[in-house]
């Protein structure tokens, strides 16, 4: 119980995998933002812009951020295993992390961009407090729960008559844009802040609340399967477990690539539903497999701790991936919004996570921790180093 508690290689990479398909996916709201642009400028797409936003639906859409959700289980679970080898309360110290976790994503959400997830993220994270002394079969038991309940809504909706495409009032899109592309600091922040696609500010406040509440929830079976992983010990003496990751690999990718393609394999029915919930979060675990089967398949290659790098910071490249994007198609940077088209955001999308690629490995060699990492752990642990504020005298004489 009291073994040595290492962070993981193969966890960091697989964090920092995950950003490059956060970016490509976000990318489309940095460019369209989050109510049905893109469903208006679509007529003027190129072929490129077709083909690649064809692509980034089956391919990425939906499949990255249940990744990090994953992730997001397995590492407190982890971080749970490092506070107890130092007798202190995981309660206590993931609770503060959570709260300040929430207080960055508002932060984040309300100066910078508006399709923020760290908020969802703390927030879940305190439910997650009630499942960290489960057995790993009863978390699996809970997992497959949710899995299910998302197969079900998913199979519901084939036989629920499409009432739209969800858009927002066109004149409300085509105000966006204007504001967006060319209006200043202050316009933006007072635009995504205040002025709403469906009326009232009040009512439009808790629709659009409830709905990245509802949608970030869809990822609760992927924090529990990241905790059933954790307890299991699937990615530690990851090198002894390359068979397993194959097996997982041929399993979720080809199901879950078919799950996403049904809605132009057969367009008959409605099968955009079941898609995007259970398709997408199958394909998620396909990837980490794949991506875990390649780790242990080409080793610890100079390109592949790059991938490492960048997920040790991986809280410090998604603020920055908002902070770039948004100085590139806001009108207070180059006004960009609604101009380039999806196939160009995609290159941008790729552009910013290279450099970011290529320069978390220098940083790392000056500073141990990103940032905003070093904040998270300054609250974390409720000191200014950031370090645990006692540490157990065996767990001392071991370092």
């Amino acid at each position: 119980m009291n073994r040595p508690v290492t962070r993981l290689q193969i966890v960091d990479a697989m964090r920092g995998f995950s950003l490059l398909g956060i970016i490509l996916a976000n990318m489309l709201i940095f460019q369209y933002g989050s109510w049905g642009l893109i469903d208006i400028q679509a007529k003027s797409f190129s072929s490129a812009d077709h083909i690649v936003n064809g692509l980034l639906e089956v391919l990425v859409v939906g499949s990255f951020m249940p990744i990090f959700a994953l992730l997001f289980g397995f590492g407190m679970m982890k971080m749970k295993e490092s506070l107890e080898r130092r007798q202190l309360s995981p309660y206590t110290h993931l609770s503060r992390r959570f709260a300040l976790l929430m207080l960055i994503g508002m932060i984040h959400a309300f100066f910078i961009w508006d399709g923020d997830i760290l908020t969802y993220y703390g927030a879940f994270g305190f439910g997650l407090l009630l499942y960290m002394r489960c057995r790993p079969n009863t978390l699996l038991v809970w997992t497959s729960l949710g899995f299910g309940v998302l197969l079900l809504i998913g199979l519901a909706s084939l036989f629920i008559p499409d009432s739209g495409d969800g858009s927002a009032d066109p004149s409300y899109l085509m105000n966006m844009l204007t504001v967006y592309s060319q209006g200043s600091y202050l316009d933006i922040l007072l635009h995504r802040n205040m002025e709403t696609p469906f009326g009232s500010f009040a009512f439009s406040f808790v629709l659009m609340f409830l709905l990245l509440l509802t949608t970030s929830m869809l990822y609760i079976p992927l924090f529990w399967l990241g905790m059933y992983l954790a307890k299991k010990g699937t990615f530690e003496q990851a090198h002894t477990k390359r068979a397993l990751y194959m097996r997982g690999t041929l399993i979720f990718v080809p199901l879950g690539l078919v799950l996403k393609l049904t809605p132009l394999l057969l367009p008959i029915l409605e099968w955009e539903t079941l898609a995007v919930l259970f398709g997408g979060p199958v394909l998620a675990i396909g990837y980490v497999f794949a991506f875990a089967w390649v780790y242990v398949s080409v080793g610890e290659r100079r390109w592949m701790t790059r991938f490492a790098a960048v997920g040790k910071l991986s809280l410090t490249n998604y603020l920055l991936q908002s902070i770039i994007a948004t100085t590139l198609f806001y009108g207070y940077g180059f006004g960009w919004f609604g101009q380039l088209g999806v196939a160009m955001g995609a290159v941008i999308a790729l552009g910013i996570y290279v450099l970011q690629w290529l320069l978390s490995p220098i940083y790392l060699r000056h500073y141990s921790y990103g940032p905003v990492e070093k904040l998270l752990r300054m609250g974390t642990n409720a000191s200014r180093s950031g370090q645990p504020r006692s540490i157990a005298p065996k767990d001392a004489a071991s370092s």
